[in-house]
């Protein structure tokens, strides 16, 4: 994905609502259901109430899930940049910085160039594995560790891989279509409901509709930002983290 498509996505977000509001009120205001919707005078405000609780709580738990995976997504980041930092660290301590250094860097560049989001993200995620491997291998092979930094070094290697996993993991963890079309619907009914509350008064239903479109508009685009955290908060990870911690060695 890339960010062009991840800015379309955001549009499309924004424009949803405000397409069915027009909808709505072009239905409205002419055409065969027209005299129908003005005949519905009476519909009290609670009506309104039931709809919008329905969407307010199916687009907090929505909006919840995707913060919370790019939260996830953020720890997965400085667990691997954490991990290379830690490995570099045992590195120098135990005299082998021209062993392992080079490795690390082989691996952040192996894993900067991954696409998370791309269908052929095959080989270049198994270039990372290979170099979080040959990381592996070099450690259990080096001479002249002591017991205790090397067990300290394995496991952080293995935590290394394990980072990497749950990033790409996360990554591909978008949201189900089923979640978006139910957002959209929930939230056109609750337009609809509005329209109905004040059908006797135009101009009072167009305010109502019109900043009620403005906030499904943004629930959307909060969504749809926090959905795809590697293309959008977190567009330049890890390698912005993998080459600051190793800048920093």
């Amino acid at each position: 994905m890339s960010l062009a498509t991840s800015l379309t996505d955001v549009v499309i977000s924004a424009l949803l609502p405000v397409a069915s509001a027009s909808l709505i009120f072009l239905a409205e205001a002419k055409g065969p259901l027209s005299g129908p919707i003005r005949k519905t005078r009476g519909i009290v405000a609670p009506y309104f109430g039931s709809v919008a609780i329905l969407f307010g709580l199916f687009a907090a738990l929505l909006a919840s899930d995707v913060w919370q995976k790019t939260n996830e997504a953020k720890r997965a980041v400085l667990a691997e940049a954490h991990a290379v930092e830690t490995l570099g660290y045992f590195a120098r301590a135990n005299g082998l910085e021209e062993l392992i250094f080079p490795r690390l860097k082989a691996y952040a560049k192996a894993a900067s160039a991954e696409d998370p989001y791309s269908s052929a993200i095959g080989p270049s995620r198994n270039e990372t594995d290979k170099a979080a491997l040959d990381i592996l291998t070099t450690v259990s092979q080096a001479y002249g560790i002591d017991a205790p930094s090397r067990a300290a070094m394995l496991t952080i290697a293995r935590e290394l891989l394990r980072a990497h996993d749950n990033r790409l993991s996360l990554a591909n963890d978008v949201t189900a279509p089923i979640k978006w079309v139910a957002i959209v619907v929930l939230g056109a009914l609750t337009q609809i409901a509005l329209l109905l509350v004040h059908v006797d008064n135009q101009r009072a239903m167009r305010v109502a509709v019109g900043l009620f479109t403005v906030a499904f508009a943004f629930c959307l685009v909060v969504v749809t930002i926090f959905d795809v955290p590697f293309d959008t908060i977190l567009r330049n990870e890890p390698a912005a983290s993998l080459n600051f911690t190793l800048g920093s060695l």
